[in-house]
C-alpha cells in the first residue's frame, strides 16, 4: 500500500518499514524481478511522511521508481480516520538493446535509452475499526520513456487503484482479512485482485491472492516489533 497510495504514510504505525521481493517466470532467463522498499512515519500535527523505492528489471529494461510521500490525517469520529496524501518523485529508466540477440545498430527502434521522468501522485485512505477503503493514482502524468522520434514509443500510463477490506475477529488472537483491489490502466481491461489472509495476533499473516484472468499467488507476511513496538 505504501507504494501505490501516499495517504497510507503514517496510517498504520509510528514507524513502518517494508521490503518486498517478487520474481516471475523464475525458470526463464532474464525473467522479471521486482524489489520494493518503503518507509513511513507518523509525525506531529497529524502529518505522515514516507519514502518508497521500487526497482523493476525485465530483460534489457531497468526501471527505478523513487518517491517521497506526504499525508494529512483527519479525525472522522471516535474510531475512524481519513488520510489524504500527495506523492512526488519520478522514474529512472534505462534500456540497453545491445543485449538483444537480434540487435542491429541500424534499427531506429533499438536505441539505448537513459532518462529520468518526474511525476506526482495523490490518494485517499479511510480507516475505521474493522475496515478500510483506498483510492489512489500514484502517477498522474503520462510520461514518454524516450523523446526521440522512434518507430515505437513507450509510455508510463496512468494507473488508478480502488480497494477495500475488512477484518473479522475469531477469538482473541485470530483474524480473517478479505480484501479487493481494482486497477484500471488506459487501453487495458480492469483487473481485480481478490485476497484472503488469515492473521495470528496481527504478527503472522498468510493467505492467497487471485488476479482476474492473470495469476494466483501465495502470500506470507511477518511483522517484527522493536524498540517498545515503535517499529
Amino acid at each position: 500500500m505504501n507504494v501505490i497510495n501516499p495517504a497510507y504514510a503514517g496510517a498504520e504505525a509510528d514507524n513502518l518499514f517494508s521490503f518486498t521481493s517478487r520474481t516471475q517466470w523464475a525458470a526463464v532467463d532474464e525473467a522479471p524481478r521486482t524489489l520494493a522498499f518503503s518507509y513511513s512515519s507518523a509525525r506531529e500535527n497529524n502529518v505522515g511522511l514516507g519514502l518508497s523505492v521500487v526497482s523493476d528489471k525485465v530483460f534489457v529494461e531497468q526501471q527505478t521508481f523513487a518517491y517521497i510521500d506526504f499525508s494529512y490525517r483527519l479525525q472522522m469520529g471516535s474510531d475512524a480516520q481519513l488520510f489524504l496524501g500527495l506523492k512526488g518523485g519520478g522514474n529512472f529508466y534505462n534500456a540497453d538493446p545491445t543485449l538483444l540477440k537480434i540487435y542491429s545498430p541500424s534499427d531506429p527502434s533499438q536505441v539505448s535509452t537513459s532518462k529520468f521522468s518526474p511525476n506526482i501522485g495523490a490518494g485517499a485512505y479511510y480507516k475505521a475499526a474493522n475496515f478500510w477503503i483506498s483510492f489512489s493514482i500514484p502517477r498522474l502524468l503520462n510520461t514518454k520513456r524516450n523523446d526521440s522520434q522512434l518507430a515505437i514509443q513507450a509510455q508510463d500510463q496512468r494507473h488508478s487503484y480502488l480497494g477495500g477490506g475488512v477484518d473479522f475477529g475469531i477469538g482473541n488472537d485470530f483474524f480473517l482479512k478479505p480484501s479487493l483491489m481494482l486497477r484500471k490502466v488506459k487501453g487495458l481491461p480492469t483487473t481485480a485482485d481478490f485476497t484472503a489472509m488469515g492473521s495470528w495476533q496481527n504478527k503472522l499473516d498468510a493467505g492467497v491472492s487471485l488476479r482476474t484472468n492473470s495469476s494466483i499467488a501465495l502470500l506470507a507476511m511477518l511483522s517484527l516489533g522493536f524498540f517498545d513496538d515503535n517499529f
